[in-house]
């Protein structure tokens, strides 16, 4: 999927804006992780230079549990979220540092943009949070919310409904 204007010459692929807001982090390396059903994504990562892992494609959950057999902590963002940005990124890092456990991403409900509605929420100190696809991935089973005040950061890509919106919100906030 593209974000932007084809017709303008600047629609950029979703996974080449994740992979941009990842090299401009302090993220040291990072790959894309793929499975037997996303044969398009292996080979467009492999062609523009990304490395890949090959997970078992058996849900997010079960890859999860397969990639902390490599690595005992690490961050998982979904390429489908074309507001991500380095800070985001780096604000993870050092929220990672300070607690030393899983972190969940996540943008208060209150600071949605209008049109998305979220598929998932769950609430902290009765705060209603939506999980915006940006977290730190450890084997401990306590997990710490950071709140990003950035909402179109909730914005998630996977239907075309989705895509309309993060293309209007694109054309209005950038």
């Amino acid at each position: 999927m593209t974000i932007g204007s084809s017709s303008s010459g600047n629609a950029r692929k979703l996974i080449d804006i994740v992979v941009d807001s990842v090299q401009g982090s302090r993220v040291a390396e990072f790959c894309v992780a793929v499975t037997r059903n996303t044969p398009k994504t292996a080979n467009y990562s492999e062609n523009r230079g990304y490395s890949t892992i090959e997970t078992p494609g058996a849900g997010y959950i079960e890859d999860v549990w397969f990639l902390l057999r490599s690595y005992p902590e690490f961050i998982s963002i979904t390429c489908d979220l074309p507001f991500v940005q380095p800070a985001h990124i780096n604000a993870l890092i050092d929220a990672y540092a300070v607690h030393q456990l899983s972190i969940t991403g996540a943008v208060p409900v209150a600071l949605l943009p209008a049109g998305l509605t979220p598929r998932h929420a769950f609430a902290h100190n009765g705060m209603p949070l939506v999980p915006c696809g940006l977290n730190v991935v450890t084997s401990t089973h306590e997990s710490v919310p950071y709140i990003f005040d950035e909402p179109l950061l909730a914005v998630n890509v996977n239907t075309r409904e989705e895509l309309a919106l993060a293309r209007r919100l694109a054309r209005h906030n950038y």
